[in-house]
């Protein structure tokens, strides 16, 4: 009689990003494989996975990530990967021009490839005071 695999995902490297497959779908971790931002996404994972009665979290379908959200998960982790003028320059991008169209309610999910077509537009028509 074969045995039951009742343990939980492995802590694993795709590329220098850490990740688990649950269900043979990759999920990544936060961070670099062996960063401690990654291992604290695993442990929170791992606690996840032990409170939910399934054993396996399933993500909230009812909830959809806005624009807005996105770009301060985005600008949270350029703040600490590039140099100062870079980051000034995500800044104004993501502040001034995406979030004028698609801010605050607007669900990444519905964000197509005509939405970045009007962003980037205005990116370069030249404002008028």
């Amino acid at each position: 009689m074969p045995k039951l695999k009742n343990r939980p995902p492995q802590y694993r490297q795709a590329g220098k990003y850490a990740c688990v497959y649950i269900g043979g779908k990759r999920i990544y971790l936060a961070g670099e494989y062996g960063s401690p931002e990654s291992k604290a996404a695993y442990a929170r994972l791992l606690a996840e996975i032990q409170a939910s009665p399934t054993g396996i979290p399933l993500p909230n379908e009812d909830r959809k990530v806005t624009v807005s959200e996105l770009a301060a998960e985005f600008l949270d982790h350029a703040k600490n990967s590039v140099n100062s003028t870079d980051y000034d320059h995500y800044r104004v991008a993501l502040l001034d021009f995406l979030e004028k169209f698609y801010g605050d309610k607007f669900p990444v999910d519905d964000f197509k490839p005509r939405c970045l077509k009007l962003v980037r537009e205005e990116m370069v028509t030249p404002q008028r005071f």
